[in-house]
């Protein structure tokens, strides 16, 4: 079974499980929320829920990645084999879930912010500010943060005949395929000729629609993966959860969509209900099913089972998506102080988080102590993440990238 990152470096290099988000100066996901949906339409509130989810989202990034490092499976820069065979269990079905939703929302959220960006600044400025802010990172992270991730698994060994094999980048993978969506929305708006459209508010998200859009990912997914299964990383992309890029594709695309229509400020009471409905019978339905036809996640290609399983995890983000957007839209629409610190440091705690989680089991390595505890001790990465957060931004020059 897979992660959402599988480390990048070594043989069996540890490439990184998912992945953050908005534009705040701290995020990849532009958080412009502040500024306006158009031409027409003026300067309109802050979409408060969205901070607010990126921050949980971020949260479960990291726990997604201390969790990996004691599931026993090869998908962290550090991993171990958990004490009981039950919570080794546990700790793979939660990578699962948590796997086939988190990275399509922060997806929906980028491209939910990616037109008023482009509307604003035009092609050059919005193409100079994502190869600054997410560019930046991903080069620092692929030519040198990855690599001292990577030097305890190479100590004793030549380390200049080994770093070829060290770079790669690593959770960055997530600001790489999100540039490369960024490059290719601004080149289909260059070719279209347009350079505002507003909102177009006249196709309400509807039940059907839903369904359909849905089934839609479903049925791609299927496809993509039998010449893509889980587990496969294609060369030049370097994404290690490439099985999901349809999924991630069209929610980057969901999201311009619910820009352009305003879902988000009128999203009605029913989605979060049917979401919810959505995520929880394609669990009860589609999953059995296809461990019941004998699915092999790693080698179910073009089989009944994968088409299965790509009905459950596309049906499952879809339903959670919408229900967390729901939940947190209608109560969570507010901030604080607190808050705000959280979601402007975002982005930081994303870049930095690998290493405090590597550390940290690292320096628990030696402590012969059942995997559930020593898991809960380096859950501590997140509160040391957004702690180590605020003082890598003041370095020289770093705010203005993270």
């Amino acid at each position: 079974m897979a992660t959402l990152h599988e480390p990048s470096a070594v043989s069996e290099r540890p490439v990184v499980p998912e992945e953050p988000l908005p534009e705040v100066r701290s995020s990849p996901l532009p958080a412009d929320t502040s500024s306006g949906l158009g031409a027409e339409t003026g300067p309109t509130p802050r979409l408060w829920f969205a901070d607010n989810l990126r921050i949980l989202c971020t949260c479960i990034v990291v726990l997604h990645h201390v969790t990996a490092m004691y599931s026993g499976l090869p998908f962290w820069y550090y991993n171990e084999k958990p004490t009981n065979a039950a919570v080794g269990t546990g700790f793979e079905i939660f990578i699962l879930f948590d796997q086939a939703w988190l990275m399509g929302a922060f997806f929906v959220l980028a491209g939910y912010f990616t037109p008023g960006s482009y509307d604003r600044k035009g092609p050059r400025s919005f193409l100079r500010d994502r190869l600054v802010r997410l560019g930046i990172p991903l080069v620092v992270f692929y030519y040198l943060l990855n690599p001292l991730l990577c030097l305890p698994a190479h100590l004793g060994r030549p380390l200049l005949e080994d770093y070829p094999g060290t770079t790669g980048p690593g959770p960055l993978w997530f600001a790489f395929t999100l540039l490369v969506l960024d490059v290719s929305y601004a080149a289909v708006r260059v070719v279209v000729g347009t350079r505002t459209t507003g909102l177009c508010l006249s196709r309400p998200l509807t039940r059907r629609s839903t369904i359909v859009f849905a089934v839609g990912l479903a049925f791609a997914t299927y496809l993509w993966r039998i010449p893509v299964p889980i587990g496969y990383r294609i060369p030049v992309l370097d994404v290690p959860s490439s099985h999901y890029i349809p999924q991630y594709v069209s929610f980057f695309v969901l999201g311009i969509v619910a820009f352009r229509r305003d879902w988000f400020r009128t999203v009605p009471a029913w989605t979060g209900r049917a979401g919810l409905g959505m995520a929880v019978a394609a669990t009860a339905v589609f999953l059995p099913l296809a461990v019941a036809d004998g699915f092999d996640p790693c080698r179910g290609a073009g089989t009944l089972g994968s088409l299965l399983f790509a009905l459950w995890d596309s049906f499952f983000a879809v339903g959670t998506v919408l229900a967390v957007f729901t939940l947190f839209r209608r109560r969570f629409d507010t901030t604080g102080r607190r808050r705000r610190y959280l979601s402007a440091h975002a982005f930081t705690v994303y870049v930095i988080h690998a290493f405090v989680v590597t550390g940290a089991g690292y320096l628990l390595s030696g402590l012969h102590i059942p995997t559930l505890i020593k898991m809960s001790v380096a859950a501590l990465a997140v509160p040391v993440s957004y702690l180590l957060a605020g003082p890598v931004r003041r370095i020289p020059g770093v705010r203005r990238v993270l």
